[in-house]
């Protein structure tokens, strides 16, 4: 599981997954992800383009972190997850808690109307 950050010109920190959000490929990231998406307020739009699969380990901490994240004042949105995934997510109701995207532009757009400084 790979895990990179990049803070986009509009303020948003963008983390891109990929690989296996399984139980080993969740344990390589956990900590870091946590660090980057939930230790300050902030939009953070995570993209699971690159996420091939995804265990109820890896929702888990998506869901924690999203929780953390808006305890804070900031919001987490997923982007653009690849069919099997997405469709794993919604069974398991994670996008009635962190909304789903396959527009760029809408998942920022709703994360600057969600997050005010």
């Amino acid at each position: 599981m790979k895990l990179e950050v990049t803070n986009l010109d509009n303020g948003i920190k963008q983390i891109k997954l990929t690989g296996r959000l399984d139980i080993p490929g969740t344990n390589q990231i956990e900590n870091a992800f946590t660090v980057h998406a939930a230790s300050k307020k902030a939009p953070v739009l995570v993209d699971m383009t690159g996420v091939e699969f995804i265990a109820s380990f890896g929702m888990r901490v998506l869901l924690s972190n999203a929780k953390s994240l808006a305890g804070r004042g900031g919001k987490m949105v997923l982007y653009k997850p690849v069919p099997l995934v997405k469709e794993a997510l919604t069974i398991a109701g994670i996008g009635e808690l962190v909304p789903i995207y396959d527009d760029f532009d809408a998942a920022c757009a709703s994360l600057k109307a969600a997050v005010v400084d």
